[in-house]
C-alpha cells in the first residue's frame, strides 16, 4: 500500500476516508494522493497560461481549489505522513478511476457518499461506479468511522476463482496492522458446499502466506450478503472484504452483493473487481 488514493469533496464522509487512508499509511508507509474533482473542463491545467486568462471564473476556481486542498493536507492527523494534493476537472467518477490506473495506486480509500448526499440513500452513485470499475482495490468507509485497532479481516469468497492478488493486498494489509485473517465461506441453501471441500479450497490460498495467521470459517445463513454481515459481527471483525463481479455495463440500479453489504456493514468494506 504505498500508493493511496483518496477522492476529497470536503464531506465528512471524505474526511472519514482521509483519515483511514492517514491511519493505514502511518503503518504501511507511502504516499497519500488526495484528489478533488471541480467544475472545470478536463485538462484544463494543461491549456496555455494566455488561453486560461481569457476564463478569469475558471481560472479562479482552480486556484481556490489548490488553496483550499492544501490547506487540508495540513490537517492534524496526516502527521508524519507524505500527502500529494491534486485537483482535476471532469466527472467524478471517471477521472478517479482514469487517475488510479494512471498513477498506478495501490487503493482508493473513499466515503460511501459525497457531498450533498444523505445516508437515507442506498450509496453515493460515484462510490458505486468507482467500486464497480476501478482497476485497483476499494476501500469504501462510513461517515464518522475511526479505523483504530484492527486485529482482524474477514474475507468473503468462494475461494474457486483466482484471487491471489486479493489474497495478497489482504495479507499485507494484516501485516501492516498485525491483524489474522478470516476466510470466511458463506454457505447458502443454492451454493452448498460440505466443509471437507470448502476446507481443501481454503488451504490452496493460505499456504502461500506463511507469515500470517488464517482461521477458516464456514458459516450458513440462507442468503449470502446477509451471512458475510452475521458472520463478520459473530467474528469481531474489523474490515470485510470481497469480490464484486459487476462491471460498467451494469445499471446502477442492479444491486450488487458488495453494494448490499457496504450499505448494512458497520465497518469498511474492501472490494476486488475479478
Amino acid at each position: 500500500m504505498k500508493n493511496i488514493l483518496v477522492p476529497i469533496d470536503f464531506s465528512i464522509f471524505a474526511i472519514s476516508a482521509a483519515k483511514t487512508a492517514a491511519a493505514i499509511v502511518s503503518k504501511s508507509g507511502g504516499n497519500i494522493h488526495l484528489l478533488n474533482l471541480i467544475d472545470i473542463p478536463v485538462g484544463w491545467q494543461k491549456q496555455p497560461v494566455s488561453v486560461q486568462q481569457g476564463y478569469p471564473v475558471l481560472e479562479n476556481r482552480l486556484v481556490e481549489a489548490e488553496i483550499k486542498m492544501e490547506k487540508f493536507a495540513k490537517l492534524a492527523f496526516f502527521k508524519n505522513c507524505n500527502v500529494i494534493t491534486h485537483v482535476l476537472g471532469g466527472v467524478a467518477f471517471e477521472q478517479i478511476v482514469i487517475f488510479a490506473k494512471s498513477k498506478k495506486m495501490d487503493l482508493i480509500v473513499m466515503g460511501i457518499h459525497g457531498k450533498g448526499e444523505t445516508e437515507d440513500k442506498f450509496i453515493g452513485s460515484t462510490a458505486q461506479r468507482v467500486i464497480r470499475t476501478a482497476t485497483c482495490p476499494v476501500l469504501s468507509v462510513k461517515r464518522g468511522f475511526n479505523l483504530g485497532r484492527v486485529n482482524k479481516f474477514l474475507f468473503a469468497s468462494n475461494f474457486e476463482e483466482n484471487i491471489s492478488s486479493a489474497m495478497t493486498v489482504v495479507k499485507d494489509l494484516a501485516i501492516d496492522f498485525g491483524a489474522n485473517v478470516d476466510l470466511a465461506y458463506i454457505n447458502t441453501p443454492g451454493y452448498f458446499v460440505d466443509d471437507q471441500t470448502m476446507e481443501f479450497r481454503m488451504k490452496k490460498f493460505t499456504e502461500a502466506h506463511k507469515k500470517l495467521r488464517f482461521n477458516r470459517v464456514i458459516h450458513n445463513s440462507n442468503e449470502k450478503e446477509e451471512g458475510i454481515l452475521q458472520c463478520a459481527k459473530k467474528r469481531h471483525a474489523n474490515i470485510i472484504a470481497m469480490v464484486t463481479h459487476l462491471r460498467t455495463v451494469e445499471p446502477s440500479y442492479l444491486i450488487s452483493g458488495t453494494d448490499g453489504v457496504l450499505f448494512h456493514s458497520k465497518v469498511p468494506v474492501l472490494s476486488f473487481i475479478i
